[in-house]
């Protein structure tokens, strides 16, 4: 009711809907929370709790988008809800606005409640080693959550700014990020769950979700003068459509009898599932991480100093992925990837600090203004973003295989003595992300204590994963402690990497203490790994 409201009701006194949009988003609001009523009320309980826990999981990333009405209603690109007429710095919120936030707060309430009622069916009732196509809608998730950060609907309009989520405003792009994220876990999730019916309404859910977000902007290219239907739509309106054609295909009933037979049974996919999904994102990783170093950050041929580190981070990310479809080594590439990711992660913050500095110098976001430079953010930056939320993704579905290789291997056995080595190793990892690889005049070299900038988080980032890892290592059985300890000295290894990556370009470039201290630690982590390893023979 409250999301209807806000449709009829206008998000601003600034300006109007771009079309006769109400209808439509008053079906794409309604129609979920009636079969969702309906289904509790005929005794469907799964299935009403699943499709209230898949919305809810994207209603906090709609929240944070539609609070950039509040922040700067002006920068919005949402046509079916705000169309200027006229060129607005700032502009008010309207009643609309306040029944959307609320609309969306009441989602997440609500699956907070249902998740209780998931649990207790995912308990009851087996059933996820059956499913059909489970790895194809947890693909077509990645692609709708890559539509979702792209530029939701071209405009010829002078008034409306198409941009994609990297080129808008902080808050939206907050809120983009949040949704491309919650998407391709909430499906493996959903498609991982007990229950069919908690499964059938999860995927449900989040494809109501999405089509809420999306759908409108394609329909305002379609019905809108000036505005044209985007890639960036296309590509979260029909992978959503799909899965809705493929749910019942994916999670077929069962019978009471095979869920009597199943009860009891683990309750997420099989071991095998999780190694060919971990193996899916990381492939798709490497790729964007590829073609985000080879295409421009800026413009049509503005480069980044650090594609050559990303190039080489996309490499060493691909390499363990094969062997995850193999029996015998597919534990020890787990254990290399769940570390080796954060690679991306540091290459891929230094290639887009090119894109995000040019941006700022050159008032990107008063592109089309008169008087202003014309700039524009390269498909560079676009896919080094998208590789940097696939990175993350795939950090997610390693660990959990791992958890998953856990519970199938038990959790005794002997521990390796690498306390020693481990620590060395650790303060020497800290020395070595605290101070610049290398140096040069007139270069301020990104830090984690001084100049700290776009790269420093990818050093923080990389620097928490090395400790995590060294510290997990010494409690971790010997094949896991040496696989993840590897994973460290390829990570020690692509930081010093910079030097002749990055340095090379940078007239007067000479190692600096942190080359001579990753080195180091390289050693040490190369030490401990060896000491796992012989302690995994034994």
């Amino acid at each position: 009711m409250a999301l209807s409201g806000g449709a009829v009701a206008h998000v601003s006194p600034a300006a109007a809907p771009g079309y006769l949009s109400w209808p439509l988003l008053l079906v794409l609001a309604v129609v979920p929370a009636g079969i969702a009523l309906a289904a509790a009320f005929s005794g469907r309980h799964g299935l009403a709790a699943g499709l209230l826990a898949g919305l809810a999981a994207l209603a906090p990333g709609r929240l944070v988008v539609d609070l950039q009405f509040l922040a700067n209603g002006s920068k919005t690109i949402r046509p079916e809800l705000y169309f200027p007429d006229r060129l607005l710095d700032r502009s008010a919120v309207g009643p609309g606005f306040w029944l959307l936030i609320g609309g969306h707060l009441l989602t997440l309430v609500a699956g907070i409640v249902a998740a209780r009622t998931v649990r207790e069916r995912n308990e009851i009732a087996g059933g996820a080693d059956k499913r059909r196509l489970r790895l194809v809608i947890p693909l077509l998730a990645v692609v709708a959550a890559v539509g979702l950060l792209m530029t939701p609907v071209l405009s010829d309009d002078p008034f409306l700014l198409a941009r994609s989520a990297f080129e808008g405003p902080g808050v939206a792009l907050a809120g983009y990020l949040l949704l491309a994220a919650a998407l391709p876990i909430t499906a493996v999730l959903g498609i991982s769950a007990g229950s069919d019916g908690v499964a059938r309404g999860t995927l449900g859910g989040i494809a109501a979700a999405v089509l809420a977000v999306a759908l409108p902007a394609w329909v305002a290219g379609l019905a809108v003068p000036g505005l044209h239907v985007s890639t960036g739509a296309y590509l979260a309106v029909v992978p959503m459509a799909l899965v809705l054609a493929l749910i019942p295909l994916a999670t077929p009933q069962q019978t009471p009898d095979e869920r009597t037979d199943l009860a009891g049974e683990a309750r997420v996919p099989g071991l095998t599932i999780w190694r060919a999904l971990t193996a899916l994102l990381t492939l798709l990783t490497a790729v964007a991480a590829a073609i985000g170093a080879i295409a421009p950050q800026v413009g049509d041929s503005t480069g980044s100093p650090a594609r050559w580190l990303l190039i080489v981070a996309a490499i060493l990310v691909f390499l363990p992925a094969p062997f995850l479809l193999v029996q015998r080594a597919a534990a020890t590439a787990r254990g290399v990837l769940a570390v080796v990711w954060a690679g991306v992660v540091l290459a891929g913050t230094s290639v887009l600090s090119t894109a995000i500095t040019a941006s700022e110098a050159s008032g990107l976001g008063e592109l089309g203004m008169p008087g202003t430079p014309s700039f524009h953010l390269g498909s560079g930056a676009v896919f080094t973003a998208i590789a940097l939320g696939l990175a993350g993704l795939t950090a997610l579905a390693a660990v959990v295989a791992g958890v998953v290789e856990r519970d199938d291997a038990g959790s005794g056995g002997p521990r390796s003595p690498i306390v020693i080595p481990a620590g060395i190793a650790a303060v020497l990892a800290i020395a070595a992300f605290s101070t610049p690889v290398f140096t040069a005049p007139d270069y301020p070299a990104p830090g984690l204590w001084s100049d700290f900038d776009t790269p420093s988080w990818g050093l923080l980032a990389t620097l928490l994963v090395v400790l995590g890892t060294l510290g997990l290592s010494v409690r971790a059985r010997p094949g896991v402690a040496a696989a993840g300890l590897a994973g460290v000295v390829v990570l020690l290894a692509l930081h010093v990497a910079e030097l002749p990556l990055v340095g090379s370009a940078i007239d007067g470039a000479q190692p600096g203490a942190g080359f001579w201290l990753g080195l180091a630690a390289a050693v040490a982590a190369g030490v401990a790994a060896g000491a796992a390893a012989v302690g995994a023979k034994k």
